[in-house]
């Protein structure tokens, strides 16, 4: 009986990879409603939500490996074990250097079709690297011990010429840090990469910071946007002193001409049920899965995030920086450079929840928009 149950989801995961990363989402949220369903001694409903949850997302190993966690919670050794072997089956193959093949003249999209053209030509490459973990306002914004770090180091794999490949001179790679990550400073910064990059280029934006959410916002329900917490943010005048999502998404999609932008948010962007604690990237609030979509779309436009809508983004004191910004550049570097944007999110999606379950006793998820792409753009990709 276990090895027909086990064959019967092996089967059922035969649907191609792309379909697994697209319910990925939607499963894990399943999941939590599990947890939280076992948490309060209801063990036929969790069982009710991980069937739901392996209905949705049979592909995926992020929701296996929680689907067994719940199991081991509810004292299940045998079924805990049973989608923990599941899981590894799924586990994604670690990054293997490949060496690049020669530019080729990027493929011209169809009328009317929204596609990527990863693996095309880049003329030039241009980053925008915000750390931001001192705050005016000391006594309503926690500081964040390793954002400036986390930036720097991202930074500094950006311009190592045998990982990022960007330009070093202070211009192709624009950091902007502690008191010098204003609002005024971060408009400029995107101004002038607007300005400066054609379609043929690659855009990289890193931030690492706090986040709030739309419901922090003074402005009506139809108005609210989420926003990324700078330097001199005063959370009582988000409006005038924060930047906000809304404006990153008018920045990636009207004012970039650039064909491909990646964005890195290492910021809590959780919902008003995660409360404050030491060591995570939140305000008890955070913007929402909806507005990283919106950021996402069109061609080109791609959009990390590290961590998922109920959860926060963790620092570690054993590492010296973020869980995801550690494994954001391990994965870099570990590659060469050369893994596309999907192996990294897949690294960085398989890697994250492990660590931080076990150093925080939590959950920390990254998530990927647009989901269920095969993503080749190559940040590490080398220019003339």
């Amino acid at each position: 009986m276990w090895y027909l149950a086990f064959l019967a989801l092996w089967l059922a995961a035969s649907v191609p990879r792309a379909q697994g990363q697209a319910c990925t989402s939607r499963a894990l949220l399943t999941v939590e409603r599990a947890k939280l369903a076992q948490a309060g001694g209801d063990h036929a409903a969790a069982k009710k939500w991980i069937d739901q949850a392996k209905a949705e997302c049979v592909t995926s190993f992020a929701v296996m490996s929680a689907i067994s966690d719940v199991y081991q919670a509810m004292g299940d050794a045998g079924n805990a074990e049973f989608y923990r072997k599941y899981a590894e089956r799924l586990a994604p193959k670690p990054l293997v250097y490949k060496q690049p093949d020669s530019p080729k003249p990027a493929a011209a999209a169809k009328p009317g079709e929204s596609v990527i053209e990863d693996k095309s030509f880049v003329r030039e490459k241009w980053a925008l690297v915000v750390g931001v973990g001192t705050f005016r306002d000391t006594e309503r914004i926690p500081a964040l011990k390793y954002a400036a770090k986390d930036a720097r180091d991202f930074a500094d794999m950006l311009e190592d010429p045998a990982v990022g490949r960007f330009r070093r001179d202070g211009v192709h790679v624009r950091v902007l840090l502690d008191k010098d990550a204003t609002v005024e400073n971060l408009k400029t910064a995107l101004n002038d990469i607007a300005k400066r990059a054609r379609a043929e280029d690659l855009v990289v934006i890193y931030i690492s910071s706090h986040g709030t959410s739309a419901e922090a916002d003074a402005a009506s329900a139809t108005g609210q946007t989420g926003y990324i917490v700078t330097h001199e943010t005063d959370v009582q005048n988000l409006y005038a002193t924060a930047f906000p999502m809304d404006e990153m998404k008018r920045v990636v999609d009207d004012r970039m001409r650039a064909g491909r932008v990646v964005t890195f948010l290492d910021t809590c962007y959780s919902g008003d049920t995660v409360r404050q604690r030491g060591g995570g990237k939140a305000l008890s609030l955070g913007f929402s899965q909806e507005l990283v979509n919106r950021i996402a779309q069109g061609k080109g436009r791609v959009v990390i995030t590290s961590s998922r809508n109920t959860e926060k983004s963790w620092e570690s004191d054993r590492i010296g920086n973020s869980f995801f910004t550690h494994y954001l550049v391990e994965a870099m570097r570990a590659s060469k450079g050369e893994a596309t944007v999907t192996k990294l999110f897949t690294y960085l999606e398989r890697n994250v929840p492990e660590a931080v379950k076990k150093e925080k006793s939590s959950s920390q998820n990254p998530t990927m928009s647009p989901e269920g792409r095969n993503i080749d753009i190559v940040i590490g990709t080398a220019v003339e």
